[in-house]
């Protein structure tokens, strides 16, 4: 590419990641051009906070969601200039977050007319060229000089022991994201298989007077909530091994809030993660991942008050235990499971069941078809845990051979193999700068 021209990154998928990555390289670089490409409608939000529903809120308080590392207060000035809004106990709506994202947007769009371009379009396949890749997106193709891999979480995966019936037919909802209230009908008596943040979602927008939901999963484990009040920070350190950081958290909340303490511990979750053995880390993964998703992932004082009323009023219950089946049974589904510590399985019968288990777990599964094509042809190989794709500490692909890909780039979810936690504000918008620092320093130097 002519050097006039400038460099050119085009980066896959519009939610935060993808758009801060771009909003950070034009901040960056006079010079960079930006492809930012997108197969949703909506460039910006993302499906995290693409939503309209009041109930809704943001998993983080407002103080700590700025897109920018170092202008801590770039939210709260956003807001203090919109004429309605308002915050429960600290925390704003997904949407209107999602609308400070397509602020930030139009801001770069204005601010670089000639250098973003927005391509709406499924990226379904990639080729390494001379000097860069070239992307193809439906009947038309993109070439860049690097490529930024920025899909979010990966879809969801369908739990073992659905029948094929079950599966094609409405009574099963496969993608909670994708609910429409007005369209399950009747639907009174609701399996949600996951207890996690998704499920609290799911049970939010379908509550009617009437209805009933059942949350099923393997523990049987709650998100915990946020404190009304901020708690006093905690200035520990962790170190050690899984077990041992464990129980030096145990010892600190005996002394401080549990959240202050998870709060730090959460900031060298990096670090520790990258002292650890893969074995340490499986063993992490197989053991105490629960216990950290339910401490880390947390609702808002105001949702946790919601599905504290419903708990209490029987309208939500959850259990702890294992799908082993779901048949048809006319306009019913017919669920068998194991309850936690028992061998013998429970028969229950819902009108509707929604998937609320979260993103694929296993990458090789994955129907995305960029990433699967990016491992058919060896750009890119699974991390060892399977979590996402191998990369380098720089945030570049590792080939099928173990080679780093020249300007072949991954952020977010799918790099939680390397640096574990990737997936909140707080730690995308950093990884956003970094990686924006390093295409512009690496293509600078070719």
């Amino acid at each position: 590419m002519p050097r006039d021209q400038g460099l050119h990154v085009a980066i896959v998928g519009a939610g935060f990641s993808g758009l801060l990555t771009a909003i950070q390289l034009l901040r960056q670089d006079p010079a960079v051009r930006v492809s930012l490409i997108e197969r949703r409608a909506a460039f910006g939000p993302g499906v995290a906070y693409d939503t309209g529903n009041p109930g809704h809120l943001l998993n983080v308080r407002l103080d700590n969601m700025s897109a920018f590392p170092d202008e801590p207060g770039h939210l709260a000035d956003w807001l203090a200039e919109q004429p309605a809004w308002r915050a429960q106990d600290g925390f704003i709506t997904r949407g209107m977050y999602g609308d400070y994202l397509r602020h930030l947007l139009d801001e770069a769009r204005d601010g670089a007319p000639e250098r973003l371009s927005l391509i709406r379009g499924e990226a379904r396949s990639l080729d390494a060229v001379e000097g860069g890749w070239r992307i193809e997106i439906g009947d038309r193709s993109v070439t860049a000089d690097a490529l930024v891999l920025a899909l979010g979480n990966l879809e969801p995966a369908s739990p073992p022991g659905l029948d094929a019936a079950v599966l094609a037919s409405p009574a099963y909802v496969d993608n909670p994201w994708r609910i429409e209230p007005e369209t399950i009908g009747a639907a009174r008596n609701i399996l949600v298989i996951g207890s996690g943040l998704t499920m609290v979602d799911a049970v939010l927008t379908l509550q009617r007077p009437g209805r009933r939901f059942t949350a099923l999963s393997r523990h049987g484990l709650l998100p915990r909530g946020h404190a009304t009040v901020p708690p006093e920070p905690f200035l520990g350190e962790f170190s050690g091994s899984p077990s041992a950081v464990l129980r030096q958290v145990r010892e600190a909340a005996l002394t401080h809030d549990w959240r202050a303490v998870f709060d730090r511990l959460r900031q060298g979750a990096r670090g520790l993660w990258r002292r650890w053995t893969p074995d340490q880390k499986r063993r992490f993964l197989r053991h105490l991942r629960p216990l950290w998703d339910v401490h880390r992932h947390r609702m808002s004082p105001g949702t946790a008050r919601e599905i504290g009323s419903l708990l209490a009023s029987g309208e939500l219950r959850v259990l702890a235990g294992k799908l082993t089946g779901a048949v048809l049974d006319g306009e019913t589904v017919e669920v068998a499971w194991r309850p936690r510590h028992r061998r013998r399985p429970i028969r229950d019968r819902f009108d509707l069941l929604i998937n609320c288990t979260g993103p694929l777990g296993t990458i090789q599964h994955s129907a995305e078809p960029v990433i699967r094509d990016l491992l058919t042809k060896g750009y890119a190989r699974p991390d060892p845990l399977g979590l996402g794709l191998e990369v380098d500490e720089a945030g570049r692909l590792t080939d099928a051979a173990g080679r780093p890909a020249p300007g072949l780039y991954a952020i977010g979810p799918l790099t939680r193999g390397a640096f574990w936690e990737m997936t909140a504000v707080p730690d995308l918008r950093g990884q956003a700068r970094e990686l924006a620092a390093t295409l512009t320093a690496g293509l600078a130097r070719v």
